[in-house]
């Protein structure tokens, strides 16, 4: 399962070995947290509701989602989600997709609470 990473400056998100292979061969994906439009937590990631139903990866029906999911449809997402595990959606903005590749990531993490926190909150500025 990838991981995700929260500073002041960025979000990383770290692929798995497995899971790099259904993101065109990325390891890792970084958005500036000036270009997230937003950030919620997904108790069931792993739902139609969710994702969408038009994808290229893997499908573990209720079990398991990796790769790109939304095809023929206006939003296209990286998922890599699994039943059971909370997830994180950073929605970037629109200026930012077509560097990244997807309008949504939507990640597994069991941290997904903090990292939605950490994400929504200003980072804080120190005094010069």
């Amino acid at each position: 399962m990838g991981t995700v990473h929260v500073d002041d400056h960025s979000v990383t998100i770290r692929l798995s070995a497995f899971e790099k292979l259904f993101c065109g061969g990325r390891s890792r994906l970084v958005v500036p947290r000036s270009e997230i439009d937003s950030a919620e937590r997904v108790d069931r990631p792993t739902r139609a509701s969710v994702t969408g139903i038009g994808r290229a990866g893997l499908l573990v029906t209720g079990v398991l989602k990796l790769g790109r999911w939304g095809i023929g449809t206006p939003t296209s997402r990286f998922v890599s989600v699994r039943r059971r595990v909370p997830a994180v959606r950073l929605v970037v903005r629109a200026e930012f997709r077509d560097l990244l590749g997807y309008h949504e990531l939507l990640i597994s993490t069991p941290d997904a609470d903090r990292v939605t926190e950490a994400v929504t909150t200003p980072p804080l500025t120190t005094p010069c």
